[in-house]
């Protein structure tokens, strides 16, 4: 009886201490293509731009780049959604079907690589014309405020849920039960 018992326990921890196969995470195809827009009204006071005119110049190129990546998003919508809704229902699969994610990665790479192609463009347009009036520190600010935002559109990898390590060593508990001083 205690065998059976013991087995039966050893059975179930064993299922509780497995490690879960990793979530997919959500796909997006808008941040893939890498369209995000600036806050306009944010951008002069993150890079510290303080002549009136220079603050103005900078929110007009602004306004003008969010226009021109507004217009390819809506240009792309249908197919964007239509990739993320393939991928997002497809999701565990694609780790296991090597022949359906090659396909899948190739329809990505057909729909999202132009887009991206294309935001990357305005936003050389943009940073081009930023250099001709802005000054080292704040160009300097501006690429920084640039990549920080570009950041934001990578996915934060799923946590997984693997159960917490036990103590082996008990470093901290030197006796039993005892402090250490």
């Amino acid at each position: 009886m205690k065998k059976i018992v013991i087995i039966l326990v050893l059975f179930i921890s064993s299922f509780s201490f497995g490690q879960e196969a990793p979530k997919f995470p959500k796909y997006n195809a808008k941040n893939a293509a890498k369209i995000f827009y600036y806050n306009f009204l944010e951008v002069p006071k993150a890079i510290k731009v303080k002549d009136d005119i220079t603050k103005n110049k900078t929110i007009k190129l602004l306004r003008i780049y969010n226009d021109k990546v507004k217009k390819l998003s809506f240009l792309n919508t249908p197919e964007l959604q239509e990739l993320e809704l393939t991928i997002n229902t497809l999701g565990n699969q694609l780790y296991t079907n090597r022949d359906l994610a090659e396909r899948i990665g190739k329809k990505v790479e057909a729909t999202i690589l132009p887009i991206r192609d294309s935001v990357d463009l305005y936003e050389k347009n943009l940073n081009d014309e930023l250099v001709t009036f802005l000054s080292k520190k704040q160009l300097k600010k501006w690429k920084k405020y640039q990549k920080a935002e570009k950041r934001k559109l990578i996915p934060k990898q799923p946590k997984q849920n693997s159960a917490p390590q036990q103590n082996m060593g008990r470093r901290n508990n030197q006796g039993r039960g005892r402090s250490r001083y």
